[in-house]
């Protein structure tokens, strides 16, 4: 049986009321935006598995819910939120979509960076938000970020000046409490990068529950001429969640990205990075981890657009799959005509614990120029019998050994994170996964 479009919003119950109470308090041309979003929502429809993009990934059971917006509400789960968070960085907390000033930690902000609630955003950078989404006009938005701006309302806005070096971390933390149950949020986070600034950020979409649940998350990154940033993502939410995002990052002149992705739960994960070089000596590192197990599906696509001359992009994913998990892996490369002396490298590794697991790879080269250096490459295999057999021999019980060597296969990429403060977190959001292994 053909699967059919759905093109109704009927998954989320209150977007009448929604519409109604935001825009009597946003800009016009915001409400503008919401309405084009929900538009072209309707008009694409949730994506089928019978197009390529969604090949491998069923969101059928998205259009199946019935989700309320997310409002202010004081988490349960208190206890492991200020576990997880660190009092030596700039914390920006949001419970349920909505910015929590409690559990947030902006105290002694540096001069020169500014951090404001979307809405704030929208009224002082008004010019600079609204000249970065005509950038994607017209470039084929999908129905995810349709559906961002639809909902949009709830988020953060990061900008830091020329010439600014920020110390701390900036952890931007989107915690889904179960006090609500099923509800949907759409958190937007807007982060601009200005010339000669280094700034590291990390965004942690975070649950304590099994409590279902949809994350429709859009963020968006500018770097401008010299700029460096440090830009990860941590995801571990409920087992019964749906956690869909989108991730554009714009690289000007000799700017220099380094990124790391992490998924370690979710019924249903799809996280898509989109990289355009689009100035000349422009580098990207693009690294990630997924780990997989009971009936979990992740998805991770990539998309690294390389436009100017002298850019270089490298990407390595790293999954580990057990159980009867399901991964995706879908990495392409576009080289332009005028690229020339393009070097791009990428790599997916994948490491299968159970029976019933499986991963569809698929990397791809798009390439218009003739003096360029691009490779790309996947495995799938399980653990080494040499490795488990070393292990055994010397009196290491085998759910053991496994642990050791999966251990071992995670650190490897995880000691590529220049920043020891991050991997600390995600080292914490792990702690309980190794333990299952067997």
């Amino acid at each position: 049986m053909i699967a059919q479009k759905d093109n109704s919003l009927s998954f989320i119950v209150d977007l009448d009321e929604f519409h109604k109470k935001v825009d009597r308090v946003s800009p016009a041309w915001i409400n503008q935006l919401r309405a084009k979003g929900l538009a072209r929502f309707r008009e694409l429809g949730l994506p089928t598995t019978r197009e390529e993009d969604w090949k491998y990934t069923n969101v059928a059971p998205v259009g199946q819910g019935r989700f309320r917006l997310s409002t202010p509400v004081e988490p349960i789960e208190k206890d492991a939120l200020k576990e997880y968070l660190h009092p030596d960085d700039l914390n920006v907390v949001f419970v349920n979509g909505v910015f929590s000033k409690e559990y947030s930690h902006l105290e002694g902000l540096p001069k020169g960076i500014r951090i404001l609630n979307l809405n704030e955003g929208f009224v002082h950078h008004e010019k600079e938000i609204a000249a970065l989404w005509r950038q994607y006009e017209g470039r084929n938005e999908g129905t995810f970020v349709s559906l961002s701006k639809a909902l949009l309302n709830h988020g953060v806005l990061i900008a830091i000046d020329p010439k600014v070096v920020a110390e701390k971390l900036i952890h931007l933390v989107y915690l889904t409490s179960s006090a609500q149950g099923e509800i949907v949020s759409a958190p937007c986070s807007i982060i601009l990068v200005e010339a000669s600034s280094e700034v590291k950020v990390l965004e942690s979409h975070v649950s304590f529950s099994r409590t279902p649940y949809l994350v429709n998350a859009l963020t968006d990154i500018v770097m401008d001429e010299d700029a460096k940033l440090f830009y990860g993502k941590a995801q571990k939410e409920s087992a019964e969640a749906f956690h869909i995002a989108t991730t554009r990052i714009w690289q000007k002149r000799d700017s220099q990205l380094n990124s790391f992705c992490l998924t370690a739960q979710g019924r249903l994960v799809r996280n898509d990075l989109n990289v355009i070089l689009d100035g000349t000596g422009a580098n990207a590192i693009l690294n990630g981890l997924y780990i997989v197990r009971d009936a979990q599906h992740v998805d991770n696509h990539t998309s690294v657009d390389h436009r100017p001359p002298n850019c270089t992009s490298n990407q390595l994913y790293k999954g580990i799959l057990e159980d009867s998990g399901r991964a995706v892996f879908n990495g392409k490369i576009f080289v332009r005509k005028e690229a020339q002396q393009t070097n791009s490298y990428q790599l997916n590794k994948n490491l299968l614990l159970g029976k019933g697991c499986r991963v569809d790879t698929k990397p791809q080269l798009e390439i218009f120029a003739n003096d360029v250096r691009c490779t790309h490459g996947a495995t799938i295999g399980q653990l080494s019998e040499d490795e488990l057999f070393y292990l055994r021999a010397r009196s290491i019980p085998k759910d053991l050994a496994v642990k050791i060597l999966a251990r071992g296969f995670v650190d490897d990429i995880l000691n590529m994170i220049p920043q020891r403060s991050v991997t600390a977190k995600l080292n914490c959001l792990l702690k309980d996964k190794f333990s299952q292994f067997t």
